[in-house]
């Protein structure tokens, strides 16, 4: 009876791990297609791109922010890359909701839901005539919640760990604090700017939306690598 329960569990524990496997995998690949993306649209972008000054989006554009050039090489790769997150990330949503044995797996899978829709709608250039609220929508979603994807998994495990109250923390447990609270407030910082820039005008070189969005990205690329197997 006793080797039949420990088969048993042994066999439970192997289909989780595999599961945390293939949905980390995943979500690693996200990382170097929507890098890979931004990369190309920039090198193909039909003029100089102010870092500082132009979001994100301004790379899938029709015609060029500034000078209103013909942007399609650029618009397409942008168009392409976020269509297979948006595809990768439904995947992923999928997978959470189709797995049970996962942690949390209805809240992720929702999160990973509304970062796909997101993307989608970075898919769709900003200046389209007739398309371009559905992506405006599209670009907040998927900015704060692929923050919110990350900032939710590490406070999970933040938690988690923290709940080994007579156990020395290990080193992982500091790494989890700092990465959850910068996650949050990078998220915060992005979304106070955003709201003054939208009511007052209120900008400068250090305060501009477009710039504390990559940051968001950039402190959204590195967390994501610092979840391991047991965050999934």
């Amino acid at each position: 009876m006793i080797d039949a329960t420990e088969a048993r569990t042994a066999l439970i524990d192997s289909k989780i791990r595999r599961s945390q496997k293939i949905v980390r995998l995943i979500i690693w690949l996200t990382v170097p297609v929507m890098f890979l993306t931004l990369v190309l649209a920039w090198v193909f972008y039909a003029e100089s791109y102010e870092f500082i000054y132009e979001m994100i989006s301004a790379l899938g554009n029709i015609y060029s922010f500034d000078l209103n050039n013909d942007n399609t090489i650029s618009m397409l790769i942008m168009t392409i890359g976020f269509g297979i997150t948006a595809f990768m990330n439904l995947v992923i949503a999928i997978f959470y909701f189709i797995r049970p044995v996962l942690r949390n797996n209805i809240l992720k899978g929702f999160l990973y839901i509304i970062v796909s829709v997101g993307a989608a709608g970075i898919a769709i250039p900003g200046d389209h005539p007739t398309l371009s609220l559905y992506h405006s929508i599209g670009s907040i979603m998927f900015i704060f919640g692929f923050a919110m994807v990350n900032f939710v998994s590490q406070l999970l495990r933040f938690a988690r760990k923290h709940d080994l109250k007579f156990e020395k923390k290990p080193l992982d447990f500091y790494l989890d604090m700092v990465v959850v609270a910068l996650v949050f407030s990078v998220m915060i910082i992005l979304g106070i700017f955003y709201i003054l820039d939208k009511t007052i005008g209120f900008t400068g070189p250090a305060f501009t939306v477009p710039l504390w969005q990559k940051i968001l990205l950039i402190v959204d690329f590195i967390a994501i690598f610092v979840l391991d197997l047991d965050d999934m």
